[in-house]
């Protein structure tokens, strides 16, 4: 579990960089999936045109998000991100063995790889939410090393038939916490 915690923050920084790359194409959603056009700022309390947006890459899911949370990349992890490191996170479909996971023993895999503290978790009628805090990490050269902290989230949930993992990372526990109400709204399309 240590190096799938670790694989999944190199991958979630992977992303990111593969994201930062493609910005600067041209990138226009229609307006029926309330997404502005890439790199126009997006007001911070401004919400998401339409009812919802169906998440790229997601197989069908749909979020209802404030404009500032931008659609990852075609080609990237399905989820979303705000520019400028503001946060960011992807959901998946869970495999079986870790869907039956309690949140206890999640917990417990968490706290093995440059985990800090619990910021809170609980469990959900359908699985459970968590935010904490991680040791951030930036390459000097070809080594990762320890650059601060980041608040990490962690959302487990049944959406239509299926259990959906939606995790990342947010500058500070406020954005977190907005993020883990968007993971909570996601629906099957």
């Amino acid at each position: 579990m240590k190096h799938t915690l670790l694989i999944a923050a190199f991958l979630s920084l992977a992303l990111f960089a593969c994201k930062k790359k493609d910005e600067g194409a041209d990138k226009t959603a229609t307006a029926a999936e309330g997404t502005a056009k890439a790199g126009e700022p997006a007001k911070a309390d401004e919400p998401a045109k339409g009812s919802g947006r169906k998440i790229p890459n997601s197989n069908g899911l749909v979020i209802d998000a404030p404009a500032k949370w931008l659609d990852n990349g075609i080609g990237g992890a399905a989820g979303l991100h705000i520019d400028g490191d503001g946060g960011m996170f992807q959901v998946r479909e869970t495999s079986p063995e870790e869907a039956a996971k309690k949140l206890a023993d999640w917990k417990a895999d968490t706290e093995q790889v440059m985990f800090q503290k619990w910021e809170s978790a609980d469990e959900t009628p359908d699985g459970w939410k968590a935010i904490y805090v991680l040791d951030k990490m930036e390459m000097k050269g070809e080594e990762m090393v320890k650059a601060g902290s980041t608040t990490a989230f962690h959302v487990r949930r049944k959406i239509g038939d299926k259990v959906h993992d939606c995790h990342g990372s947010a500058p500070t526990k406020e954005v977190a916490a907005e993020a883990v109400e968007i993971c909570m709204k996601i629906t099957a399309g």
